[in-house]
């Protein structure tokens, strides 16, 4: 009897560790394919319609499947702008874990196959309308936004886009600066109402020497008149008391260089 009572107990602690390993196992990294894209000269609206319209389709039917897609987004480069750009658009692209990036990758035969005849005319059309100058390959490392607890909220119109340079060997000091000294002033942002969210992106594919930055932050905000509703310094000395302005920028610059600038607006989504 004893020793039915040990296996018993034994096989409770079991249950009990197997119970407690689901309930901590790890959320699967979420990455990002970015397609930029250059839209052909006089076909812009015709370019934007199809996304629009035709691929948003084929996304929501993806995400709507449960496989690898959960997230698709089609942005216009608002800032900087003009003939001599080398992309104007973007369209974003969420999966879950890595085996999600080669899940994609494989899953577009099957998605074509399964097109009408009037969905393939308009895709094979795709090419006369855009150029898919590059794409990247991105993953998420943090990110706050507004509302956490609703999954159903819009995705914020005004996305501010950085670029950023981190120094070989500097990857974990840039890290840091990020989460600790400037993700807590975004989130008093956030608490004021003046920003929808903040995220910190790590590029994945490409990289290498030639590669101009390897890490991305993203500023999000619902309304353009948010972006300068507050006083950014007092926030930082709210923040960070006791903190010289001039000593927060040195160690922000000693981080990381900010490579470029860009302003994204939302035209559409599927999630």
């Amino acid at each position: 009897m004893r020793k039915i009572k040990i296996i018993f107990c034994c096989l409770a602690f079991l249950a009990f560790g197997l119970h407690l390993s689901a309930q901590t196992a790890p959320t699967p990294t979420t990455y990002y394919f970015v397609d930029y894209m250059k839209s052909t000269p006089g076909h812009a609206g015709d370019y934007v319609r199809l996304e629009k319209t035709v691929w948003k389709d084929l996304h929501k039917a993806r995400i709507k499947k449960g496989g690898s897609e959960i997230g698709w987004w089609l942005l216009e480069v608002r800032m900087p702008s003009g003939a001599s750009t080398e992309y104007d658009y973007v369209t974003v692209t969420a999966v879950s874990g890595w085996n999600g990036i080669d899940s994609l990758y494989n899953s577009w035969p099957g998605v074509f196959s399964g097109m009408t005849k009037e969905q393939a005319k308009h895709v094979d059309s795709t090419g006369m309308f855009r150029t898919l100058v590059r794409t990247e390959i991105s993953s998420l490392m943090d990110l706050i936004v507004k509302n956490p607890s609703d999954a159903n909220a819009p995705p914020p119109k005004y996305w501010f886009v950085n670029f950023m340079d981190v120094p070989a060997g500097k990857w974990d000091d840039y890290v840091k600066m990020e989460k600790e000294l400037v993700k807590p002033v975004h989130q008093e942002q956030i608490n004021n109402g003046h920003r929808a969210g903040w995220g910190l992106y790590s590029i994945e594919f490409p990289y290498g020497a030639e590669t101009k930055y390897n890490a991305v932050t993203v500023d999000y905000f619902n309304k353009w008149s948010d972006v300068t509703a507050d006083n950014v310094g007092a926030m930082w000395q709210k923040v960070h008391p006791g903190k010289k302005m001039e000593d927060i920028g040195k160690t922000i610059e000693a981080a990381r260089t900010l490579a470029r600038n860009e302003v994204w607006v939302l035209l559409d989504y599927a999630q």
